[in-house]
């Protein structure tokens, strides 16, 4: 005798299915295959991450989050105005960074007083990303013989509960997400999908002297500050948007017109 159940039913089955944890990751998997661009990636991340519980994730190679990627990973969507404030720091005193070199498997950031013994300066800095809502994290160390070291992190945020129930297929998930990118950062190494941070009044104010041709010192006397502070303000600038030479810096943020050529040309 055939049992026949109801649609909806059948409907609530068919969608616990689908926000299976796993479920998640396989169809994370198949399409990352297909993906074309490290922006096409990050979409795709994104999705897989919405759908496990997590807000935001950061798929990185363990370098200075200023220099220009290279073939280092540097996906996230972590919200801009942290972004810019970590490419600025010239060391990274990430105790989340210092636990996933130490580990194999995946952790809750929750569990990171006995993985290790945080200085004040890791305080400080776990104090300030909570700040900017990236707290209730959970981290898959990813350790490639030979290459850098890496980790994928998934953020829950403070608006929301950790999802528990997800930790076996985000522990996959940054695993797949991991080295999908690396794959693509090697078979693209041009392709420019890093978000620049947007600039300080300040870094804006001498990236337009410089857009005009002056020097740090011409600089220097306009704004009543030191030579050095133009040199500072213009190199943190170039970490916020990730490029190598002030040329490029000009480019990219007249590209994204954080300084437009009517400013330019006076």
């Amino acid at each position: 005798m055939e049992l026949l159940f109801p649609v909806s039913l059948v409907s609530d089955l068919k969608a616990a299915h689908r926000h299976d944890g796993l479920a998640v990751v396989q169809d994370f998997v198949l399409a990352a295959a297909k993906a074309p661009s490290m922006t096409e990636l990050r979409a795709l991340i994104e999705g897989a991450v919405g759908e496990l519980g997590f807000r935001h994730f950061a798929i990185v190679h363990h370098v200075c989050f200023g220099r220009p990627a290279g073939e280092h990973v540097r996906l996230t969507n972590y919200p801009l105005e942290w972004v810019g404030y970590v490419r600025e720091l010239p060391r990274l005193p990430d105790p989340v960074v210092r636990a996933a070199e130490r580990m194999s498997s995946g952790f809750k950031w929750d569990q990171l007083d006995s993985l290790l013994t945080m200085t004040p300066a890791e305080a400080d800095y776990m104090n300030q990303a909570a700040r900017h809502g990236i707290v209730n994290g959970y981290t898959v160390p990813n350790h490639v013989p030979g290459e850098t070291f890496g980790s994928c992190n998934f953020v829950a945020g403070d608006e929301r509960p950790f999802p528990e129930a997800s930790v076996s297929a985000a522990q996959a998930l940054g695993s797949f997400a991991f080295e999908a990118a690396r794959k693509l950062v090697k078979q693209r190494p041009d392709e420019i999908y890093l978000q620049p941070a947007p600039l300080s009044d300040r870094q804006r104010e001498c990236l337009l002297f410089v857009a005009r041709g002056k020097s740090d010192s011409v600089i220097a006397d306009l704004l009543a500050i030191r030579p050095r502070t133009v040199n500072e303000h213009i190199e943190a600038a170039k970490r916020r948007y990730s490029v190598a030479t002030r040329s490029q810096l000009l480019v990219r943020a007249l590209f994204r017109s954080e300084i437009c050529f009517s400013e330019v040309i006076d």
